[in-house]
């Protein structure tokens, strides 16, 4: 097959007018951009008596919920930081998700499953602030369970580490 310049400068263009149009349908945080109590963060998909819903949630009606939060150091950031969010507990509450499995969901297609009785108690804080600043798609956010690693060894185990998703994006809550 044979390349000439004429041919290679359409296919780049072709290929740059492609991706430009690609950009929209990727998720509003998903760049570099801080987030805005407008932009939205989640979507929750839970059955109901109907069939199956989808629900988006913004930043502002995460942050409406009761804040927590706590100082410690991670496995991914140097020394002590602090971290504000929601119990992820009071999130699923918010959201009627208090029963079954729930999957949750990073960005990057990275997944855990929780069993809803078993989260409350676990301090696993849905952080959305990290050192008092909105956290972007590159700051790992803007949602990020994370432990209070430094309280004890319970919260320095592997289970603990894999459960502390960055970019959380979805909550599916299992049939």
């Amino acid at each position: 097959m044979k390349h000439t310049r004429r041919g290679l400068a359409r296919f780049a263009m072709a290929s740059l007018a492609a991706l430009a149009l690609m950009g929209p349908a990727a998720p509003l945080w998903a760049g570099s951009a801080d987030p805005t109590p407008e932009t939205i963060v989640m979507t929750v998909t839970y059955e109901d008596g109907s069939g199956r819903e989808m629900r988006e949630l913004t930043l502002g009606e995460v942050m409406e919920l009761p804040v927590s939060g706590f100082e410690t150091s991670t496995v991914w950031t140097e020394g002590v930081q602090r971290f504000e969010g929601v119990w992820l507990e009071d999130l699923i509450a918010h959201l009627g998700l208090n029963e079954g499995t729930l999957e949750l969901s990073a960005l990057n297609e990275y997944l855990v499953d929780f069993q809803a009785d078993e989260i409350p108690g676990s301090k696993a804080l849905v952080a959305y602030r990290h050192n008092g600043k909105l956290m972007s798609a590159r700051e790992k956010g803007p949602l990020w369970i994370v432990y209070p690693y430094d309280e004890g060894p319970e919260f320095q185990t592997e289970l603990t580490y894999m459960s502390s998703i960055w970019q959380l994006d979805r909550i599916i809550a299992l049939p």
